[in-house]
């Protein structure tokens, strides 16, 4: 009778459907489908950079300054960037500067800083964590926004220092003061927005301890739960009356995403 038993068994298992034995499998649980946003789809500029630009009248933001809001778009993901122009006139003469925050693009490759233009759109590994393109973020109120109602996780991200503000850490500058000490750190931190309006936290050092990041990093954003948008809140030990001094910049790559079934199938 164990004999026959065994051989029913075998007969069972061999006529049931895959899926119900790929189910029975610890390595296939919770397999869910993700998509990495690598923003390789998108065109920088012949210098290796894009920070938006004039489209359009802008907006009028008072004392001489217009401002320009761009959105571009990798998978599920949207990233803001606002672009603005402000004109003075100074004995006869008229003067415009341009500025920027928000997500903008890089593929340049080179690391070191000699000018804020086109430096700023260095990191310190000068290259992408993959393919061409990454993004050097410095945030006013922008974020990145899930294109999903009911929002989606992001897995993780890889992160790593742009070469203006190590130039600072390393060298000092007019408004950070001198080169970082021991005591000196920079953090960044990493909110997500669910859609019933409370926020979580993951928190990375850029600097601390006498060191500073300069090779791309993973970072673990799971914590963050299903969100609607994503912000990055730049904070370190020279901080004066009106904020951080320290270039508030980092460098990301590699955003992945875990994607809903019915998404896929669209």
């Amino acid at each position: 009778m164990k004999k026959i038993n065994y051989w029913l068994m075998a007969v069972a298992l061999l006529a049931a459907p895959a899926v119900l034995t790929s189910c029975s499998n610890d390595d296939d649980k919770d397999k869910t489908p993700t998509y990495t946003a690598t923003l390789d789809n998108l065109v920088t500029n012949e210098n290796g950079y894009w920070i938006g630009g004039v489209d359009g009248p802008g907006t009028d933001m008072g004392y001489g300054t217009k401002s320009w809001y761009h959105t571009y778009t990798d998978g599920p993901l949207a990233f803001n960037l606002t672009y603005s122009e402000s004109t003075t006139e100074w004995e006869g003469q008229t003067y415009t500067s341009s500025y920027w925050s928000g997500f903008a693009l890089s593929s340049r490759t080179e690391t070191g800083f000699n000018s804020l233009t086109p430096d700023q759109y260095n990191n310190v590994t000068g290259k992408a964590h993959s393919g061409n393109n990454f993004i050097v973020a410095t945030l006013y109120g922008e974020n990145i926004e899930v294109l999903l109602e009911e929002g989606l996780v992001i897995e993780s991200l890889y992160y790593t220092n742009s070469s203006y503000t190590v130039n600072s850490i390393v060298n000092g500058d007019n408004y950070s003061g001198g080169p970082f000490t021991n005591e000196d750190w920079l953090t960044c931190t990493f909110v997500g927005h669910h859609a019933d309006g409370t926020k979580t936290s993951v928190e990375v050092d850029l600097a601390s301890n006498g060191k500073y990041v300069k090779e791309w990093k993973k970072v673990n954003l799971r914590p963050l739960g299903k969100i609607v948008a994503l912000d990055f809140v730049m904070t370190g030990s020279r901080t004066g009356e009106y904020g951080l001094n320290t270039p508030a910049y980092i460098c990301l790559d590699d955003i992945k995403v875990q994607m809903p079934y019915d998404e896929i199938l669209k």
